[in-house]
This record gives structure tokens, sequence and C-alpha cells, in this order.
């Protein structure tokens, strides 16, 4: 038994659209075109391509270019012979549109939440060895903007000491970068820039930093902070030729308000063992706020503005420190006279140090 069916027809070997009548016998039909007749052709072998307006296009699976377009209603046996219409794709189709809808949401989130959580937890399994590595490559000699002369390095030795158990974990420089900042980076490494120490009124403030970036080395957050930026190639396959732009990136890292609450509470704790008052610190941040415009937000606006921003308000980091204070403790200062004179000093009396920010490296 056989069926006929007008169509339309493009043969593949010719840019010329035939009209032609389908012939269906089984699974397999013929296309009548005048005295010709092309085919046999295979139900099987037929793929749905698209849908223009009223029409169905179809293709075959080995014929380039071969195509096949039906409009209007199909006749039943036909239809049933074809490869089914598809308005989305293929898995879109077999969903639904709402459904499919909901689960590329979902996905979309999935994903989201693997780039802003897994350093969490990749961030510990990276081996030692891959992050001194890193920090080696990236820090060097900073571009020989290190500075550094026999009080001032003694001077800045005493104070790492006095923060952390282990200090020689540690490579702590101070930077002839006239910028309020300082930094940590891979491997160890903590960057105190000269424009910050010479902001600083008492070595108190520059101790309670300092033990701020400390403690983002000692919680993982350098890591986490790269993996998160520039993923786990970056990391375990280290840095190609343009490394001055991976150091400028680095320096553009932020860390989450987790991270930079914890590395908080660090410095608060670290301040305490060492018998340095948090006041300096929070005196500090009470400067930072009259900048950065938090302390004159009323309440609520600075909640807002703390909960959108990557770092927490200078203002509120401040009331931190202070509730931090141990009434009656008897606290010493983080350096004497002599050797805070000679940290402030360090970039001014070191004229082999190099100065301002941007690294081209060679």
């Amino acid at each position: 038994m056989s069926a006929f069916f007008d169509a339309w027809h493009y043969d593949g070997k010719k840019a010329v659209k035939r009209k032609v009548e389908v012939q269906i016998i089984g699974q397999q039909f013929y296309l009548l075109e005048a005295e010709q007749r092309h085919g046999p052709f295979a139900f099987a072998d037929v793929q749905y391509v698209a849908h223009q307006g009223e029409v169905d296009i179809y293709g075959m699976a080995d014929r380039d270019g071969w195509r096949l377009m039906l409009s209007g209603p199909v006749p039943s046996d036909m239809a049933v012979l074809l490869p089914a219409s598809r308005k989305y794709g293929g898995l879109v189709d077999r969903l639904g549109f709402a459904k499919a809808a909901i689960a590329f949401t979902l996905t979309s989130a999935a994903a989201v939440a693997v780039v802003l959580f897994s350093p969490v937890w990749l961030a510990p399994l990276i081996p030692d060895s891959v992050d001194q590595s890193l920090g080696d490559a990236l820090v060097g000699n900073f571009g020989g903007r290190f500075c550094h002369t026999p009080a001032g390095d003694a001077a800045l030795k005493k104070l790492v000491a006095a923060l952390d158990a282990n200090p020689q974990d540690l490579r702590v420089e101070v930077a002839k970068i006239d910028m309020l900042n300082a930094i940590a980076l891979p491997g160890g490494n903590v960057i105190l820039f000269d424009g910050l120490i010479k902001q600083a009124k008492t070595p108190d403030e520059v101790a309670g930093v300092l033990a701020h970036e400390i403690g983002h080395v000692r919680e993982k957050h350098v890591m986490q902070a790269l993996l998160r930026q520039m993923g786990l190639a970056v990391v375990l396959g280290g840095i190609d030729g343009n490394s001055g732009a991976l150091v400028n990136n680095v320096l553009a890292m932020s860390y989450s308000r987790e991270s930079e609450a914890e590395a908080d509470a660090h410095s608060m704790k670290a301040l305490a063992n060492a018998y340095i008052s948090p006041a300096g610190t929070a005196s500090f941040f009470d400067r930072l706020s009259n900048l950065d415009g938090s302390a004159a937000a009323g309440k609520d606006s600075a909640a807002i503005t703390g909960y959108l921003s990557s770092h927490p308000l200078s203002a509120s980091r401040k009331e931190a420190f202070e509730k931090s204070i141990v009434k009656g403790k008897d606290y010493k200062p983080a350096l004497n006279a002599a050797e805070w004179r000679a940290l402030k000093s360090m970039c001014t009396q070191d004229r082999k140090a190099k100065s301002g920010f941007g690294f081209d490296f060679d």
C-alpha cells in the first residue's frame, strides 16, 4: 500500500528547489518529480532539521544538503514514520520548556556554588610545595621595590616574631609603594606598603594590620582567593611569561567577608598573645572609616553597605577591635621608639629600592 503527499525538496547537489510528490511504501519513500523518481529513501535515515514558519524541514543522515520540506497537516501514516519535531532542542523538548528552565537554573546555581565555595575545601589540599613555588615565582624581589636597612629589618623581624609562633614560615617585606595597603601572597609572603607605615601613628597600628595579613596566610585564605579568581589551572600550572599581569591580578584579589572576619579574629588573638593593645588598630580603622564614609553612615545604611561590600566596613572593624581591649591588662608597645623610627624610615634610607606601583617584569 502506498500514499502520496506534496512537498518541496533540495537534492543537495543543485541549489534548485523542486516541487515533489512523496510516495510512501512501507518503511521507505520515493520522491516523484515530473518524469523522474528519486529513491528509495529510508525513514530511519531521516533527521529533523528545523521549523521555519509553517514548514518542518528534514535532512538525510548521509546526504549533505539534502532537504525535504513539509507544510500543512502530514498524513498520519507518514507522521508516525518521521522523526519527532524539536522546538527548542532534544533535552528541552523531552523535559518541556518549564522543567528545562528550572533544571538550567539549578545547574547554573550549582556551578556558581562550586566556583564560590569549592576553594574553601580545595585550598588545604594544595601541597605546600606548590604554594611556596607559586609565591616565589610571583613575588621574587617585587621588582626591586623591597626596602632594607639593618635597623629596619631588625625591627620588622621583632614585630613578626611577636605576632606569630612560627615566623620562619613567613617572609614579611616592606615595599616602597606609596599606597595605604598591605597584602598576603602565596608561599607565606606578606608585604606592607610604605604608604601604610607612613600613615600609621604608632607601631601598634602596623602590628594589627600585619597580624591580619598573617591571619590570611594561616587560614589558607590566600590560596582560596587565588583559586576563586584564577582557577586551579593557574595554581597548578604555574606562571607563563606574562608574570607582570598575573602579579597585578593577584594584588587585586579580594577576600570573602567570612575570610576578612577570620583574619581580624586572628589579628586580635595574636595581639593579645603579644600583649600589644588592639586600641592602636581600632584607631587606625577609625581613620580609615572617615575615608570610606562608613563613619558617617547611619546604622541601617552601614549594615546594607557592609553586607554588599567584599570587605567589612572600617567602622565595623574598629568596633570589633575596641571590644577586644581588656581593661587592666599590662599592654606594651609593639616596638620601642628607636625601632619604630627605623621601620618608618626604611624606604627613605634605602636608596637602592625602586618606588612606584605597576609590575612590568622582564
